[in-house]
């Protein structure tokens, strides 16, 4: 990812963080500049060091980071610890990172040593947030298998018509726009995104794709039969946990991403929903709870959450 390598490569992993308490590592990727034998070095010195519970088989400062999206290594106050260790990196003073957890559970961490410790642009850190979301999406779609095409999946043209679908699969709940218009939109938003233009504008192909449409479909490039080039809106819904009967499916949804950790408008950004209908949801799910604040209602629902008996990811 050129926008994150600034001269000593990328070092990726996903881990499984159900047990949120031991974390653990699971595959492991380098880009071609970051040296495989500088991850060896740093474990070694944080094992020494004895920080935190970090080792090649847990991902490093997980209670720290793990409710950020993105964010500079040397702003998080509890992993400022780590800086001098980061030597190790090629002489990086500090790391950049992604993390993209779903609420299975399940993430993808992405770092950067950086050689100096520079404020990132904010717009720079909102492209990370939406980029991020994506990462969700894909990594969410590839542990469930892309599914074959069926009753649940839309089948759209490159102008964003619908071919085929089943009639039930375009029912909408409570939205001002219907189903179709918005995956045609979300599908002429992806075209032009994959296009010279959308590569040259990266900031703002990514704006206009989403990586749901109405917090339930991903749109995906495929090819028919005939090879023609068409795009097929996927069921992807995030998991979320269902602790009270007495909320709505979407304000589910709505609680389990503020409980990550994510504002207002990156749960809209990655639902595919506008930031006003956040907004609403979030505060008919806080009245619901018995809360007068938006903490409140997380600290609750986190309460209801553990709760909750395991298995109920819906």
């Amino acid at each position: 990812m050129p926008l994150l390598d600034r001269g000593l490569g990328v070092v990726a992993y996903t881990y499984d963080a159900r047990d949120a308490a031991r974390p653990v590592v699971g595959d492991v990727g380098l880009s071609n500049r970051f040296d495989p034998a500088w991850l060896q070095a740093f474990y070694r010195s944080v094992e020494a060091a004895q920080l935190d519970q970090a080792s090649s088989k847990h991902p490093t400062g997980f209670r720290a980071w793990s409710n950020l999206t993105c964010a500079q290594v040397s702003t998080i106050p509890k992993m400022r610890a780590f800086l001098p260790l980061f030597k190790h990196f090629g002489g990086a003073r500090d790391v950049f990172a992604l993390n993209a957890l779903d609420a299975s559970g399940y993430g993808l961490w992405l770092g950067a040593p950086w050689p100096r410790i520079e404020k990132e642009p904010g717009d720079l850190v909102m492209l990370f947030e939406r980029v991020a979301a994506h990462l969700r999406a894909a990594c969410r779609l590839r542990r469930n298998g892309q599914p074959a095409r069926g009753r649940s999946d839309v089948l759209l043209s490159t102008d964003g018509d619908v071919l085929s679908a089943d009639g039930d699969t375009l029912r909408t709940e409570g939205v001002g726009e219907d189903a179709r218009s918005m995956l045609r939109r979300a599908a002429k938003a992806l075209d032009r995104a994959r296009s010279q233009e959308g590569r040259r504008d990266v900031d703002r192909a990514t704006r206009a794709w989403r990586p749901l449409v109405l917090s339930r479909w991903s749109v995906l490039d495929e090819f028919d039969s005939d090879g023609r080039r068409v795009f097929v809106a996927v069921e992807n819904r995030p998991p979320t946990r269902a602790p009270r009967r007495d909320l709505s499916e979407r304000e589910h949804q709505i609680m389990t991403q503020a409980h990550l950790g994510h504002t207002n408008k990156v749960i809209a950004y990655e639902l595919g929903l506008s930031a006003s209908t956040v907004r609403v949801l979030l505060h008919r799910a806080a009245r619901k709870l018995g809360a007068p604040t938006r903490e409140d209602a997380i600290a609750r629902f986190d309460e209801l959450v553990k709760r909750s008996v395991p298995g109920d990811d819906a």
